[in-house]
């Protein structure tokens, strides 16, 4: 069964420079699990049969909803599942968006536990499925490394099936993308642009 994910992929100073991290950890340590698109997961991954549905909703509950902002706080792990990630700091109205989300699809999806919960530990996941050995190495590596404080915006959600994106919606644009669209360069660039207008006032 295909399944679905919900999330906020990273842009520019802070993709960059988490992508740096992760791939010197990737070589560094020579992980077989690489994480190569830094992200934040807002739901999923989850399934459903009414995929129209699931658009319409991702759509409106975007469309509803404004810029939202969230920091980038220290590195910390989930020790028994062999995880290190970055932990994000959301802001109230990101916050309450993910639930939203939660609260609305579980009618007709099929969700992942933690999407059930209100608590949520918002991260972004630097490396996972580490056996102890290299669980307590790279733990001590990133001791070693400068914090990654950085504020963001989240400027589009990303709605992926089977890994593909199925639509994203842009908060300053005001519009749902379909993939083809999600990946064309002038349109970011229009919304890079908006988005330095509201970051210079």
């Amino acid at each position: 069964m295909i399944h679905y994910l919900i999330e906020f992929r990273f842009h520019g100073k802070a993709k960059f420079e988490i992508k740096k991290l992760i791939f010197e950890i990737n070589n560094r340590f020579r992980l077989v699990h690489k994480r190569e698109v830094p992200h934040i997961t807002l739901a999923g991954p989850f399934y459903t049969n009414d995929e129209r549905r699931l658009i319409n909703d991702f759509n409106r509950l975007c469309f509803n909803s404004h810029l939202m902002s969230f920091k980038i706080d220290d590195f910390s792990t989930f020790k028994d599942k062999g995880v290190i990630f970055l932990d994000v700091k959301p802001g109230i109205e990101l916050d309450e968006f993910r639930w939203t989300l939660s609260q609305e699809l579980r009618s007709y999806c099929q969700l992942s536990q933690f999407d059930y919960e209100r608590t949520f530990s918002f991260h972004t996941t630097i490396a996972l499925k580490l056996p102890e050995y290299l669980f307590n190495a790279i733990s001590d590596f990133i001791k070693t490394k400068p914090k990654l404080n950085f504020r963001h915006f989240m400027v589009r959600a990303t709605l992926l099936k089977g890994g593909i994106i199925l639509r994203e919606y842009d908060f300053l644009l005001r519009k749902s993308l379909t993939r083809t669209l999600a990946r064309d360069k002038a349109i970011y660039s229009q919304t890079i642009n908006l988005l330095k207008e509201i970051i210079d006032h």
